[in-house]
């Protein structure tokens, strides 16, 4: 195996979506030195974070964190673009379980019943062709072993892009997006969302008032990253 990846390598060399480097067998999507420089965010059980003060009006908000920092200027940026719009959804998959490892360890997961990534509309994801999010969904679950549930929420607007948008615009855009196909599933239950990136919070603010409509339901969010 180690010869045919030599090999592999040799006619397919494979470079790192952070400096561009080319990587060594053995490594995945991100080199080595840039993984050791990754801005991430940390977590500590019982005190407070910028994804947590981003939800703190959330009444069914019961924790909240993100893995690393997203710095529009950065190289790190580039993570986000190739997860989100270069069809290489697999690093969402390899980074949220890094993320799973760190956040088991400061009983992040503890009680939380299901996972639900957030929705992209039918428009995004026929351009697409995935949802990031279920990546990233997958890698927390398979190492936490908390089951995906991709069908109780939808998406019933295709919103505008937000990052060319204000702080007011931003909240505007994300009125109204989100239906529930089966409010039984989330009554009683702790759940956890997850998405690529928090902005303002707005996007998941608009998922959380509209589950908290239908249900009784208890809510923690995971986000891959957060704009800094």
């Amino acid at each position: 195996m180690e010869l045919l990846s030599s090999v592999a390598d040799v006619l397919m060399p494979r470079f790192c979506m952070v400096c561009g480097r080319r990587l060594s067998i053995g490594e995945r999507d991100i080199c080595v030195a840039c993984t050791l420089k990754m801005p991430l965010m940390g977590y500590r059980q019982g005190e407070p974070n910028a994804t947590e003060q981003l939800l703190v009006s959330e009444l069914e908000l019961v924790r909240a964190a993100s893995y690393m920092g997203y710095y529009k200027e950065s190289n790190y940026s580039r993570i986000l673009y190739h997860l989100k719009y270069y069809g290489h959804p697999d690093v969402g998959f390899q980074l949220s379980r890094n993320a799973a490892h760190l956040l088991d360890k400061e009983h992040f997961f503890d009680g939380i019943d299901l996972i639900v990534p957030v929705p992209l509309s039918r428009r995004k994801y026929r351009k697409r062709g995935y949802n990031q999010c279920d990546y990233i969904a997958a890698g927390i679950s398979d190492v936490t072993g908390i089951p995906i549930r991709n069908d109780i929420v939808k998406r019933t607007l295709s919103n505008s892009a937000q990052a060319m948008k204000g702080l007011f615009q931003r909240w505007e855009n994300a009125e109204n997006l989100f239906g529930v196909s089966d409010s039984a599933v989330l009554q009683d239950r702790h759940v956890l969302l997850v998405d690529d990136v928090i902005t303002t919070g707005a996007t998941l603010t608009s998922l959380i008032d509209t589950m908290g409509a239908v249900a009784d339901v208890r809510v923690s969010v995971f986000t891959l990253a957060i704009a800094r």
